[in-house]
């Protein structure tokens, strides 16, 4: 009887250790794939920061020697000054485009020095390509022509270069601070100024924001009370210092950081992640607009492939209990979108003013009734 006792006992105190043992070794396997991670993201930070710093050198200098080279004896021919100078545009672009795609393990600080650089070239061109090639000044002549000779008139084509450098200058100054500095205001992005673009958001309270399109990337810092509606993403959506704001996002990556109280509408085709972040309800998508099932296919999202369900705790490494931090709606009632956006119009007297900031943003400030 008392050896069935020592060996239940005994088993007992195998069965803790093995318990304890399996614990400690998943902690182990999760804080090892959590230093993984954070290696392969520093890799790409510097990985980015190297490739960054030697284009925009590259750019830098392929200004200054169109520069020097148009101060010789014998300056380029102005063809050539165009081709030059779109090629230039068209780096530009490409890094700007680089810059965007690469926001999602970039700091906000690193984002906003880079983006920065960016604008300085652009500016450092924009003003040699002015004192190079000089528009052309028209005039009235005093002279009346002779009535007896005719002349045809020449039809002259654009040159593909000077087309293709308007083009492209178009396109970069597109990337900007979308909308900034806006309190109490409902705004709606729509057609062209979202479809492709990287839209960003910054320093909005109390703003109902409607994106009805397929945008490229978005990126929001720093909102407090405010809804975010948003067509399919192609590619990220990245988030900072969310304040008790709802959000309905489709993309292809989500990644929040920084935010308080947040409930997430969410259809993501990736694993979303969180970060230092708490209070967060997530439920599946359900925006909707007239175009939103031509943008799911322009986006190229998977519509079918939804993977809300699953997000990465950055700050939870317990692989058996679930994060804290967020929660997964269960039967709740859908939000009326409609209803929401009338409520909103009435509660905060939006007015038909067309709010701008200092990047001259591309705003439409509409009253739906």
């Amino acid at each position: 009887m008392e050896d069935s006792v020592d060996g239940t006992r005994k088993d007992h105190v195998l069965d803790r250790l093995n318990k304890r043992n399996k614990d400690r070794q998943n902690y182990l396997d999760v804080k090892l794939e959590q230093r993984s991670k954070d290696c392969i993201e520093n890799e790409g930070v510097d990985y980015f920061a190297q490739t960054f710093g030697q284009r925009a050198y590259d750019i830098e200098q392929s200004i200054k020697s169109v520069q020097l080279t148009s101060g010789g004896d014998a300056p380029p021919a102005l063809n050539q000054l165009t081709k030059h100078f779109a090629d230039i545009t068209m780096q530009i672009q490409e890094l700007q485009n680089y810059l965007t795609a690469s926001t999602m393990f970039l700091s906000d600080f690193k984002i906003k020095s880079c983006q920065n650089m960016l604008n300085s070239l652009t500016s450092s061109s924009d003003e040699a390509r002015q004192r190079l090639i000089p528009k052309k000044k028209f005039g009235f002549s005093g002279k009346k022509t002779s009535v007896n000779v005719k002349q045809k008139p020449q039809l002259i084509d654009k040159p593909d270069a000077m087309e293709k450098l308007e083009t492209a200058e178009k396109k970069v100054k597109q990337f900007d601070w979308t909308i900034a500095n806006s309190k109490n205001r409902h705004l709606i992005l729509s057609g062209d100024d979202v479809n492709g673009q990287d839209i960003t958001i910054s320093n909005l309270s109390h703003c109902l924001i409607e994106l009805q399109g397929h945008p490229g990337s978005v990126q929001i810092s720093k909102a407090a009370h405010c809804t975010i509606l948003c067509g399919p993403i192609s590619r990220s959506f990245f988030a900072e210092h969310l304040t008790n704001c709802t959000l309905a996002i489709a993309c292809q990556q989500l990644r929040l950081h920084s935010s308080q109280s947040v409930c997430i509408y969410l259809h993501v085709t990736c694993r979303a992640i969180i970060e230092d972040s708490n209070g967060i309800d997530i439920a599946e998508y359900n925006y909707d607009y007239p175009e939103l099932e031509n943008d799911y296919i322009k986006s190229g999202l998977n519509k079918s492939q939804n993977n809300y369900t699953d997000v990465a705790d950055f700050n939870w490494l317990s692989p058996d209990i679930p994060s804290p931090n967020w929660t997964l709606l269960k039967d709740y009632a859908a939000p009326n979108w409609t209803a929401q956006r009338r409520e909103f119009l009435s509660k905060h007297n939006v007015n038909d003013n067309i709010p701008h900031n200092d990047n001259n943003a591309i705003v439409k400030d509409i009253s739906i009734i």
